[in-house]
């Protein structure tokens, strides 16, 4: 999963927005990668461009040593299938008229990712082992989103992203919207399916002290650009950029 010069233009009022400046990133097999910066600075846009879900205004995009960023949208099934995303906020994530089954099962029932063909089957077996592997009652099978606290809905978007077996995992500020009491729980559960499946992992958020217990790499953007990255221990232990060290000094002791 890599992007290479990306640049990301929205329009507002009118007038053009460039999002992504340039912005070369990749995330090799079984690598942790945190990216972290401000309100503002990109980081959900790079989450959305490695996942398809919006393109790029120039450069490239690529999944799995190929290039994704020009193809349609019915042919995104391999990306869709090997990459899957954790949003911030379980309320919007979650469809609240579908029962937390066949949230979870969804993604095994879409057409274009079962032609990938080695999808695990839709069964009420796969729903509850997928519960289990988050530590959900498998009777949360039958329930409603809004039946469940924010730190459940949270674990079935968990569950929902793992369910295809991905190889890779975008987690997009997964806790910021979660109580305290429950935001190590929640880190502590991605940790270890991580660490299980051997998934890469994009983990995106403001939290510096949670991405040095997390990752082993890191990136820091401002303004819709990289502008340091390197090994968790070296950048926090020596920033190069001004940037970089304002955010430091508001959230770590270093």
């Amino acid at each position: 999963m890599a992007t290479q010069g990306a640049e990301v233009t929205y329009r507002r009022s009118g007038r053009p927005f460039v999002a992504l400046h340039d912005v070369t990133f990749r995330l090799a097999p079984g690598e942790r990668v945190g990216v972290v910066g401000g309100s503002g600075s990109g980081k959900t846009t790079l989450a959305r461009l490695l996942l398809g879900l919006i393109r790029p205004s120039a450069g490239t995009v690529s999944f799995r040593g190929q290039r994704v960023d020009g193809l349609p949208e019915r042919l995104l099934g391999d990306l869709r299938a090997g990459a899957s995303m954790v949003f911030q906020d379980p309320n919007s994530s979650l469809n609240p008229r579908m029962e937390v089954g066949d949230i979870i099962s969804e993604p095994l029932r879409s057409p274009r990712l079962r032609r990938r063909g080695d999808l695990p089957e839709v069964s009420p077996e796969a729903v509850r082992a997928a519960l289990e592997s988050v530590g959900l009652d498998p009777a949360t099978t039958s329930r409603f989103p809004h039946q469940l606290s924010g730190g459940q809905r949270q674990r079935v978007a968990i569950a929902r992203a793992l369910v295809s077996d991905p190889e890779a995992l975008v987690a997009d500020e997964p806790v910021s919207a979660l109580d305290v009491s429950v935001r190590a729980q929640v880190l502590n559960l991605l940790s270890d399916a991580v660490t299980e499946r051997g998934l890469a992992l994009v983990f995106i958020s403001h939290d510096l002290a949670v991405v040095r217990h997390l990752c082993e790499r890191v990136v820091v953007m401002q303004q819709g650009r990289v502008v340091e990255e390197g090994a968790v221990d070296d950048v926090f232990a020596d920033p190069r950029h001004p940037y970089t060290r304002q955010l430091l000094e508001a959230t770590l002791s270093i």
